[in-house]
Parts: structure tokens; C-alpha cells; sequence
């Protein structure tokens, strides 16, 4: 079983749902004079709804192609509505959600439908966590890495990660470049991405290290895209600086345990990251993944990536981790 952990869709219906009207859902989706549709949330500006997140048989044609036979559904985050108000939010949370879980039952179990929740309101984020895994059966849920420009350690989270961790619902923890760190000064070159996004996730992670959520949930399942951003690769000196500096020391084990309970993609770009994301975490935390359909940033040929890094035989990498995790071996 060959599963991709990390891939964005947008569902047929929840699409022409909102065209229709999307008033409630605190958005809309217009038609362009050359027949493109832009999503407009709230208002932000507009973004471009590629054809290629909705289309199902495009999408099946790609995974065939590059060696896929299983693939998760989560929403692009420009898609989350945590700017939108709580009846709003919630109520595009749920749509997203519902009309996800039916594209994937229609797919005979190859596609794997992701939740949304709206952590605007964590009273509605619970009520949809719930939803999404009780009633819709859905075993992940993705939120950014920030909450309007909160930190996922503040303690009105609390609540969601607590229920996450009952649930047994693994958490994706991913960036959007225009709700991300210096993003004022990131607008050339494309750095708001290439750069800011794993500088983003960086900051998610260490908040949930050094705010002590991994240590007060420890059956917390996190996975953190992008081969966890740019904190592989600080972690010397995050882990030197809980030994030397008294702000830093606020857990009770040193930051790298904690880090090692994260789950990690293999969305590096370079064989010689993942060789060394490999040796620091091990293959029980690594999980193949494309970033589907964007691959400028994402993975195109995830299987060539893995044999170059000598890691194209490890059955965990390559779906047994998620399995475990989604509860896909049922």
C-alpha cells in the first residue's frame, strides 16, 4: 500500500455549492471572462481554483502515474475560513467536510477525505472534530500554523488538541504563505513560500514543543508537512538553548524527545535532507507525500525521490505509517 500524506483538493459539489450561493459560507466563487473560477474568502482577494483540484479522474490518472494508490483530501489553506465569523466558519468547515468524505466513498477507498475545523471558535471546532470522526468516520484533520496570527500553544487550544488526542485523529500542521512570519517582507523571489512557509511551520512546532502540548498530550499525533520545514535542521540549536537559556527551559524533557513524536512528509527536494530527516527521526515517522496538484512547490515524482535518499524499500515510508495512523489496515 503506497500512500500520499500530503495532497490538497477542492470537491466538485462543495464547489458548485458555493457558486451557487455562498452567502452562508461566508464566500463565493466567481467565473472569469476566460471561464476560470476564483474562491474569494471574505474579503481577501481572490485565488485561482485550478482545474486540477476538483478533477477526480485527473487526479486518479496522476497517481497512477507516479506509483500512488492511496491519497489523503485535504483542503488548500487558502481555502480555511478562520478570518470568517464562527456561523461561517463552521458552516464551510462542515460543508467541506461532508462533501468530501462523499467524493472519497465514491472512489472505492483509494482517496481518504481530510477535515477542516474552524479554530476561529474552538467551541465550533470541537463540535466539527467530532462531527468529522464520529458521524463522517474521518480519522485526520488539518489546521494551519497559526490562528489569526496566534500560536497553536495558547491555551484556548488546549481544548482541540485534548479532544484530537481522544479521538486518536491525527493532526497536519501546514503553513499558508500569506498568514506566515515576516510575510511583509517576503514578497520577491517567491520567498513567501520557498522560505516563509517552512520558517512558518518551524515556529507551530517549536510552540507546541516549548508550550508543553506535546508533553501534556502524549498520545498526540502530529504530522508536520514539508519534512517538518526548517526545524530538522535548527533543532541543535533549539536543544542548546533549552540547556543554556532559562526562557527556553520550560518543558520537563529536552526539546528533541518531542520532536521525535512528530510524523514528518517527504517533501524535501534534496535526497541528502531526507537522508538526514531519516537518521533524526527514523522511518516510523516519515510518510511519503506530493502536495498534489501544486508541483511547482510540491513532489512530482515522489517514488524517484525516495530512491535516490536509498529509502524506496521501506514499507512504513512509504504507506505503512499512514495506514497505521488513518486506520487504513481495517
Amino acid at each position: 500500500m503506497i500512500v500520499d500524506i500530503h495532497a490538497h483538493f477542492a470537491p466538485p459539489e462543495w464547489v458548485e455549492t458555493i457558486r451557487r450561493n455562498g452567502t452562508p459560507y461566508g464566500c463565493h466563487i466567481e467565473e472569469d471572462k476566460s471561464g476560470r473560477l476564483w474562491f474569494r474568502l471574505g474579503r481577501d482577494e481572490p485565488v485561482l481554483l485550478i482545474p486540477s483540484l476538483s478533477d477526480a479522474s485527473a487526479r486518479r490518472r496522476a497517481m497512477a502515474n507516479r506509483g500512488i494508490e492511496r491519497q489523503v483530501l485535504s483542503p488548500p489553506l487558502s481555502f480555511v475560513g478562520y478570518q470568517l465569523e464562527e456561523r461561517q466558519g463552521q458552516a464551510l468547515s462542515r460543508l467541506f467536510n461532508e462533501t468530501n468524505v462523499a467524493t472519497a466513498r465514491a472512489s472505492e477507498g483509494h482517496l481518504i477525505p481530510v477535515a477542516t475545523v474552524p479554530m476561529q471558535s474552538v467551541r465550533a471546532a470541537l463540535e466539527e472534530l467530532d462531527y468529522a470522526v464520529k458521524k463522517l468516520g474521518i480519522r485526520m484533520v488539518v489546521i494551519d500554523t497559526n490562528v489569526n496570527g496566534a500560536n497553536l500553544d495558547e491555551e484556548i487550544f488546549r481544548p482541540f488538541f485534548a479532544r484530537a488526542a481522544e479521538l486518536g485523529v491525527l493532526v497536519q500542521v501546514h503553513p499558508h504563505h500569506e498568514r506566515g512570519a515576516a510575510v511583509a517582507r517576503l514578497p520577491r523571489y517567491y520567498l513567501c513560500n520557498l522560505i516563509g512557509n517552512p520558517i512558518e511551520t518551524a515556529i507551530a512546532a517549536a510552540s507546541l514543543i516549548f508550550g508543553g502540548v506535546l508533553e501534556r498530550y502524549s498520545s498526540l499525533n502530529v504530522c508536520l508537512v514539508h519534512g517538518g520545514g526548517a526545524l530538522p535542521y535548527l533543532m541543535g540549536r533549539v536543544s542548546y538553548g533549552y540547556s543554556g537559556i532559562e526562557a527556553a527551559h520550560s518543558v520537563s524533557k529536552p526539546p528533541e524527545q518531542y520532536f521525535r513524536r512528530f510524523y514528518f512528509d517527504t517533501i524535501v527536494h534534496d535526497a541528502r535532507a531526507l537522508v538526514f530527516l531519516h537518521d533524526m527521526v527514523g522511518p516510523d515517522h516519515l510518510m511519503l507525500g506530493t502536495d498534489y496538484p501544486y508541483d511547482n512547490t510540491g513532489e512530482p515524482d515522489p517514488l524517484g525521490a525516495l530512491e535516490q535518499a536509498r529509502l524506496r524499500t521501506c514499507d512504513s515510508i512509504l504507506g505503512g505509517n499512514a495506514a497505521r495512523l488513518l486506520g487504513l489496515e481495517d
